[in-house]
């Protein structure tokens, strides 16, 4: 699953865990905060690159008058006098439950010895490794960025690539969730403006529309032929650089070319509000009961890091439309929309008037076949059905396809990458 996915799911289990260990005490859940700078991420002398940033506000570590030993791995990562320090130094209240994967870290996987003792990870213990596992004998490592311990539950945030980063904004009361909701000043002054990117197409779904449209004036107003998908990957565009999967089935579902310039999109009423109106559409999918209900569910199992196959199959089957797909699952109305468009006519030139014949499909869906472009070292690909030639005047196209393998037949990645991020309860005391 890619990560806006991931997030919801992960923001569903938390909220679950928290209702749970309500219902429980008859008490608001408690947790502590745990972060682990020796997993952290450094950047190169070409790029540079944060994990960690803090906002401390008013808060002084005089609040937490208790200092703490600190682990040597950790300590050069937030050194002395950095905003953020005391979340290292000083004590904070533990429960009785402790995360079994962070008892031992050992050198990560870079390939330079020496950022390899700087860049940590911790070992997962052998009985979370399921028999039959790949590489059965070799050593399983987990990059925990940071986790909340409570009582019975914990969450951890693990990310295979170390990008996840890490921003924790303090206060000197306890935070309200009128703070955490969109359009408080915490939310909007102090919880994102460490990030790149816009308003949130789910729970900020209107700021997300206003962007858009400003977006489209900007375009209309000084042209650009950038392609619309390399667009929507960007993290300041419009699309708040929504990743591959999403752009590509967001552009499958608008019946919208790929490799459209933005100019020729922003200037065309039906394709843009084709656009429009699908984007929050989309989206809203992932914050939907059935989303959570097939996807968000706990593996019938004591082992937290077991592949979560069922939730793999439906996310694959019910929420991924084109990208890595072999063979595309078209809504009749959709079908009939790229019929119009003269869009699956390999003799039609896009952006011309379509005067083909075509009849409206009697069927509740069609399937036709995905094709990949850009597939042979190219950073943003191309997944889409479309047969109609792009016309001349567009900068930037891809015409040859390149043979790809359906994602439901790749092999199974990691479970690291996924299941921490989604698991409560590691210690299985449930």
């Amino acid at each position: 699953m890619p990560g806006t996915q991931v997030l919801q799911i992960f923001a569903e289990r938390v909220r679950k865990a928290l209702l749970q260990a309500y219902l429980n005490s008859g008490l608001a859940a408690e947790g502590v905060l745990h972060i682990f700078p020796r997993t952290w991420a450094e950047g190169t002398a070409a790029k540079a690159y944060s994990t960690f940033s803090a906002d401390v506000g008013d808060y002084t570590p005089e609040l937490e008058p208790t200092p703490v030993p600190v682990d040597d791995h950790d300590s050069h990562k937030i050194q002395e006098g950095t905003a953020g320090r005391f979340l290292l130094t000083h004590e904070r209240k533990s429960g009785p439950i402790h995360v079994a994967v962070i008892s031992r870290c050992v050198p990560g996987n870079n390939p330079n010895p020496g950022k390899a003792s700087r860049l940590r990870s911790f070992l997962i213990p052998r009985k979370y490794i399921d028999p039959g596992a790949r590489d059965d004998n070799s050593l399983y490592k987990i990059n925990i960025i940071a986790a909340v311990v409570m009582e019975e539950d914990a969450f951890i945030v693990a990310n295979c690539a170390r990008m996840t980063q890490v921003h924790v904004v303090s206060n000197s009361r306890f935070w309200t969730e009128e703070d955490m909701s969109p359009g408080s000043e915490t939310w909007n002054s102090r919880l994102w403006s460490r990030f790149a990117g816009g308003p949130d197409w789910i729970s900020e779904s209107d700021e997300a529309l206003a962007v858009l449209d400003g977006w489209r004036q900007t375009v209309l107003a000084q042209g650009t032929e950038m392609p619309i998908l390399d667009v929507l990957l960007q993290t300041d565009g419009p699309g708040g650089g929504v990743g591959q999967q999403l752009a590509n089935d967001l552009l499958f579902g608008a019946a919208i070319h790929p490799d459209m310039p933005s100019a020729a999109l922003c200037e065309d009423d039906d394709i843009y509000n084709s656009l429009r109106q699908h984007f929050p559409t989309l989206m809203a999918k992932f914050a939907s009961k059935t989303y959570f209900a097939r996807c968000g569910g706990t593996p019938n199992t004591g082992n937290p890091f077991s592949f979560n196959l069922t939730s793999d199959t439906n996310f694959l089957r019910g929420f991924v439309q084109v990208y890595r797909k072999e063979e595309a699952r078209v809504p009749a109305e959709l079908y009939d929309l790229y019929q119009s468009r003269g869009l699956l006519d390999p003799n039609h030139t896009i952006g011309t008037p379509y005067s083909g014949q075509w009849v409206p499909t009697d069927k509740q869906f069609k399937l036709l076949p995905v094709r990949l472009y850009n597939g042979n070292g190219g950073s943003n690909k191309r997944y889409h059905v479309i047969l109609a030639k792009p016309p001349p005047t567009w900068k930037v196209t891809y015409t040859t396809p390149c043979a790809f393998k359906d994602v439901s037949r790749a092999g199974y990645s990691t479970t690291q990458r996924w299941v921490p991020l989604l698991s409560a309860n590691p210690c299985g005391t449930n």
